[in-house]
């Protein structure tokens, strides 16, 4: 004897709906979590340059420990921080200074005369300020972002500020 059985319209439905609510879920939780991406993304990026502009200045200050190494100094008439290097019985500055939106890095031949064009673009910026605290081996510098967020910080020079003679 054969049992026959019968299928009801409504358990049809009831799978239909328990998948159509599944895929609705599915749907919700991926679109809620590339907002949380997409926010947490454009956060990071509006604090890239400001937090690049402070870090490579820190860094290159920290590369230059020496006595004299790094100073203050100007390249067309814009405020620069420069460091002294000797490469193979030469010197060699570097300047660090904020032209045309930018922070910009230079390195010549101590004997030559810098351009402010002549430098290499490291990240673009609103603003950038470098400069000494008086009385102090400590450099103040503060960077703005594009999107307009600043970073500040002091950067103590373990070789203190020398000049350029």
């Amino acid at each position: 004897m054969r049992i026959r059985q019968k299928n009801h319209s409504i358990d049809t439905l009831f799978s239909f709906l328990l998948l159509l609510i599944f895929c609705l879920f599915t749907l919700m939780l991926s679109g809620m979590g590339s907002a949380v991406y997409r926010n947490g993304t454009a956060h990071l990026n509006e604090n890239y340059t400001s937090r690049t502009a402070v870090a490579y200045v820190s860094e290159k200050v920290r590369q230059h420990d020496e006595t004299g190494a790094v100073f203050m100094s100007s390249v067309e008439e814009l405020p620069a921080l420069a460091f002294r290097d000797t490469i193979d019985e030469a010197d060699y500055i570097t300047y660090v200074y904020f032209y045309d939106n930018a922070l910009c890095e230079l390195m010549i031949p101590e004997d030559r005369i810098p351009g402010a064009a002549m430098g290499t673009h490291i990240v673009v910026l609103s603003s950038l300020s470098i400069e000494p605290l008086p009385g102090t081996d400590l450099l103040s510098v503060s960077a703005v972002g594009e999107e307009g967020n600043e970073l500040s910080g002091l950067i103590h020079v373990s070789g203190g500020i020398g000049s350029l003679e």
